[in-house]
């Protein structure tokens, strides 16, 4: 009997019974979506790296995303997340957008990473944007989708936990302890990564 080629490490198959579960979800995302007057976007799966390079973290373009010289020598990046894209979007077409955009998403991404338990390297991400507003009210407007959300998924309380976070007053705390501004991204990014390193 030959060798079966199995499917590439960090992704995964959805037969029917799996991708009726992704396409419900993705309904209910959807439906949740446009409760709030967000519409639908989508952005190329491939970008050029040097969109991400000047977007992106150093590591997430150098360590984490899967790069390659297309057959014109072009540098193409499968998407890692979609911040960049949605920029990229944004500005080319700026003069002709109506501000503020409530654009939301979820599609595949990837990331080259140790897999583990609830992390591949294909993963699905929904993305909820609203653009041009800067207020306490426009987060909550974001939290109160989520919510929404986990409560259309019939989630309680101990399946999913929203947990806010503001990134000045981080950094004023990162100031009281003695963090200069030349540690301060180093500080915030071990911050970001402390549940990956205290769990080794």
């Amino acid at each position: 009997m030959k060798n079966v080629i199995n499917s590439v490490k960090g992704t995964r198959d959805f037969y029917p019974e799996n991708m009726a579960v992704r396409t419900w979800l993705y309904n209910q995302v959807r439906q949740v979506s446009e409760m709030f007057g967000y519409q639908e976007y989508e952005a190329p799966i491939l970008e050029t790296l040097e969109l991400y390079a000047a977007k992106s973290s150093e590591e997430l373009v150098k360590k984490q995303s899967y790069a390659f010289l297309d057959k014109g020598g072009d540098e193409i990046v499968l998407r890692p997340e979609l911040t960049p894209s949605l920029a990229r979007m944004i500005v080319q077409r700026q003069r002709q957008l109506s501000y503020p955009l409530r654009w939301w998403s979820f599609g595949p991404f990837w990331r080259y990473e140790a897999p583990q338990k609830g992390r591949t390297r294909e993963f699905f991400q929904w993305n909820i944007d609203l653009i041009g507003i800067d207020t306490p009210e426009a987060d909550a407007e974001l939290v109160a989708i989520v919510t929404t959300l986990f409560k259309a998924l019939k989630l309680n309380p101990q399946e999913a936990v929203v947990l806010l976070n503001d990134r000045h007053l981080t950094n004023r705390e990162l100031r009281k302890i003695g963090v200069t501004e030349a540690q301060n991204q180093d500080a915030l990014n071990w911050i970001d990564r402390r549940s990956k390193v205290l769990a080794r």
